[in-house]
């Protein structure tokens, strides 16, 4: 009897013990189950698709330039073309699209597509989009010896077009890196300036101008935008940007990469900060263009620091026949080319301040308005 009740507590103890040991897996499953399913939900919910960022846009900071050339030497990672100034310059092609008719072959001519810049001869700062024939139309490049700066420049060249990074800036000039890595030089007194991101380093700019770029001159540019409106990409309108900005005006006195150094109405030579202003300048650039800029923050004195520029503009009627401001009795232009009485011509006309004159001014330019104007307040 005893021996019989021992084998049933052996076998009782046995059955406890698996149904522990059943147990134990059972609790442990959703533990080995469950611990993919933390560790990979993160990964699946990365790729969701958010806005890009500025550097990923294709806006003027960020343009794809292109660069056609007759191919020199190549193979599946690197592109050697001659430029149309017989500049060699050597690409890193791994990973780029080659769209070639037959492929990349020597004598050929083709565009290579880039973004970043190429400086004199590095191209280790561009990096290759895509490689194509040229397009329908366009003049091949034909191989030559390089070509330098002429001493003299050519009487005989017209109007053109170029496009590059902003190098350099001073109220005197404009230094632009061209999409073939050399630099070119333009006067800004009559261009009509007009950028969306300003005056910076590495804006992307078009510049039209009158002259011959390959001689020792200044060219004068007529007129320098960022904007790709073919693109969809939208200029920067003449005036008052819309917004509650403080506004102060002056005389440039300096230009240069995201800075402007003005004397203001009253005097004060400043310094601002232009890194996130937009410009539109319709008479260009010189030593005394009178300006007006629209900023944020608190102006102290000749204590820029808490502010920052937003727009650059001047406007028609914003200055005298002399060329110099008349702010007497408003300190704010709104923009429009119209200030509430505010404008003296050359001494002769006076207004009372009502804003509202019995006729119409007419300036014809030369310090002596056209008829006889009388204000409401009966002043002539």
């Amino acid at each position: 009897m005893k021996k019989k009740i021992l084998y049933l507590a052996v076998f009782s103890a046995a059955a406890i013990m698996l149904t522990g040991c059943k147990g134990g897996q059972e609790e442990t499953e959703p533990a080995t189950t469950e611990a993919p399913v933390i560790v990979t939900e993160p990964v699946t919910e990365a790729p969701v698709t958010e806005p890009p960022t500025e550097t990923e846009k294709e806006d003027s900071m960020n343009r794809t330039r292109e660069l056609k050339g007759l191919v020199k030497s190549s193979d599946t990672s690197s592109l050697t073309i001659q430029t149309e100034r017989g500049k060699e310059l050597t690409f890193s092609i791994t990973g780029a699209d080659i769209q070639v008719t037959g492929g990349i072959q020597a004598g050929n001519n083709v565009t290579v597509l880039y973004k970043g810049k190429i400086s004199g001869t590095d191209t280790s700062g561009a990096t290759v989009q895509m490689v194509t024939d040229l397009a329908t139309g366009e003049t091949p490049v034909t191989e030559g010896e390089l070509m330098t700066e002429a001493e003299e420049a050519d009487p005989e060249a017209g109007a053109g077009t170029l496009g590059g990074t902003i190098q350099e800036l001073s109220v005197d000039r404009i230094v632009v890196l061209a999409d073939d890595g050399d630099s070119y030089y333009f006067s800004m007194s009559e261009a009509n300036i007009n950028l969306t991101n300003g005056m910076q380093e590495d804006n992307y700019v078009t510049v039209n101008y009158n002259g011959d770029i390959h001689g020792p001159d200044l060219v004068p540019a007529t007129s320098i935008t960022d904007s790709n409106t073919a693109n969809g990409e939208t200029a920067v309108t003449p005036g008052a940007p819309a917004g509650d900005y403080s506004y102060v005006s002056g005389t440039i006195d300096e230009i240069g990469v995201s800075t402007i150094s003005i004397t203001d109405d009253d005097g004060v030579a400043m310094t601002i900060d232009t890194s996130s202003a937009t410009y539109y300048l319709a008479n260009g650039i010189v030593s005394g263009t009178y300006v007006t800029i629209a900023y944020t923050g608190t102006l102290s004195g000749t204590d820029t620091t808490g502010i920052q520029a937003v727009a650059v503009y001047d406007t028609t009627g914003s200055t005298s026949d002399t060329g110099s401001a008349d702010t007497s009795g408003a300190t704010v232009d709104d923009g429009t080319g119209a200030d509430a009485g505010a404008v003296t011509d050359g001494g002769a006309v006076t207004d009372d301040g009502s804003g509202a004159d019995a006729g119409a001014v007419t300036d014809d330019g030369s310090g002596a308005d056209v008829g006889v104007v009388t204000d409401d307040g009966g002043t002539v």
